[in-house]
């Protein structure tokens, strides 16, 4: 459970508004993130395949899938500490170094044929655990990239990228890949992963000192998080818009993770693996189409506006896709990354420039920490409903949920920061 224009329309508006351009780093940063999440594609669609090629057991795949996302629950408030303490950059380039090989031996093992289920669920633990450290550590430099009236258009140029990458190019390779036997995908993915080093490695960030100099004991860093956390609780805007957040996230983990015995054949959609591949694509689809539109859409109508009309849509998505049809699927799963890419890209702009900071990778890890943590209990849960009730019960409930969380508890975000401004105190703005 991370809008567009492309480069070069996103530059020509930004002249002709008179705005700031998003500059070369942050370019170099932005093809980084391409071939990552490219490598992310082809690796969450690899993975699950695996896993389907090993048992068919319904709480077998969805251990797999809690393992994928347990990384959220465990890294993501330690990851908020380290890039306050560091410079985002190398907390990025490090953590992309160690995934690189843990993706290179889970690889070897499926080739050589010597991974059993439980050998994937602890592989896809590890490589889940670095990826959380890049994420966090991304996110928190784009601020440092741009100016802060620019965040929009980056925040949407980013996201568009990201879709592309992640939900359709990387899942439609990761469906084809599959087809060469165990360990093809995930062995593409590590080759992802070397390019993304190889780019990173153009990045160049002047030096910044950390923000407050702190030792490394236990105590230390206890602190730090008991900061970040204090900040967090206060701000009832931020927990709010957590809260729907992680609903929405709840149903994705479930949706995900149960699809394959869903739509794969011998599933309800008798769909072969590479088409597998590209029904999961078929979000990036909607994504990019909104893409283009959802900056404009945050700056014109708000955050708080996005969010209300959004979050109920994506359940009552996910709630169609317990139709029994391949192309009521394609359109559910459309029309619900369509809907994705304008809350995320509504999000971001919002925390990045509402919370201090000096602050940021403490509370946004903590904010992360929440609606990311979610994730292994969706998968949990679907496995639980899948076994008790049958597949279609978890799309109805869990899309149900994010329909009524969206309904009851979209919070009021101040229009200000959500627009991409950043906010004038460390304050927080009223929330509801």
């Amino acid at each position: 459970m991370t809008t567009s224009a492309t480069s070069d329309g996103g530059r020509k508006g930004a002249a002709a508004a008179g705005g700031p351009r998003l500059g070369r780093r942050f370019r170099v940063f932005q093809a980084a993130v391409l071939s990552s999440d490219l490598a992310d594609g082809v690796y969450r669609v690899a993975v699950p395949l695996l896993a389907l090629q090993l048992t068919h057991s319904a709480l077998a795949i969805s251990a797999v899938g809690v393992a994928m996302r347990m990384p959220w629950l465990l890294v993501t408030l330690p990851a908020g500490v380290l890039v306050d303490r560091y410079h985002p950059h190398r907390v990025l380039r490090a953590a992309s170094w160690l995934r690189m090989p843990l993706v290179l031996l889970l690889a070897a093992a499926a080739f050589t044929g010597h991974l059993p289920v439980w050998a994937l669920a602890l592989g896809a633990f590890a490589v889940g655990a670095a990826g959380t450290v890049v994420d966090i550590a991304a996110q928190s430099l784009v601020p440092r990239l741009v100016d802060g009236a620019a965040l929009p258009r980056a925040n949407a140029s980013l996201q568009s990228v990201q879709t592309v990458m992640a939900q359709f190019l990387g899942p439609a390779l990761g469906g084809v890949v599959a087809a060469l036997g165990a360990g093809g995908g995930i062995g593409t993915a590590t080759v992802l992963y070397v390019v993304t080093l190889l780019v990173l490695g153009g990045l160049r960030m002047p030096g910044e000192p950390v923000a407050a100099p702190r030792g490394g004991s236990p105590k230390s860093v206890l602190a730090d998080l008991r900061e970040g956390l204090g900040h967090f609780r206060s701000r009832r805007d931020l927990l709010h818009l957590a809260g729907v957040t992680a609903c929405v996230n709840l149903a994705y983990a479930a949706t995900i993770t149960i699809l394959p015995l869903w739509a794969v054949a011998p599933g309800r959609l008798g769909l072969p693996p590479w088409a597998y591949g590209v029904l999961l694509a078929a979000p990036a689809v909607g994504g990019v189409a909104a893409g283009r539109y959802a900056a404009k859409a945050l700056t014109r109508f708000g955050g708080g506006s996005v969010l209300r009309v959004c979050a109920p849509l994506v359940g009552l998505c996910y709630m169609a896709l317990a139709v029994p049809h391949a192309a009521a699927a394609a359109v559910a799963l459309t029309v619900s990354g369509a809907l994705l890419m304008a809350i995320n890209v509504m999000s971001v702009t919002y925390r990045q420039t509402s919370i201090p900071p000096e602050l940021f990778g403490r509370v946004n890890a903590a904010y992360r920490w929440i609606i990311w943590g979610v994730l292994p209990l969706g998968s949990l849960v679907a496995g639980l409903l899948a076994d008790a009730f049958g597949v279609a019960w978890v799309f109805l409930c869990t899309g149900g949920l994010a329909l009524a969380t969206g309904l009851l508890r979209a919070p009021r975000l101040a229009a200000g920061t959500a627009a991409g401004t950043p906010a004038d105190s460390p304050k927080a703005p009223s929330g509801s």
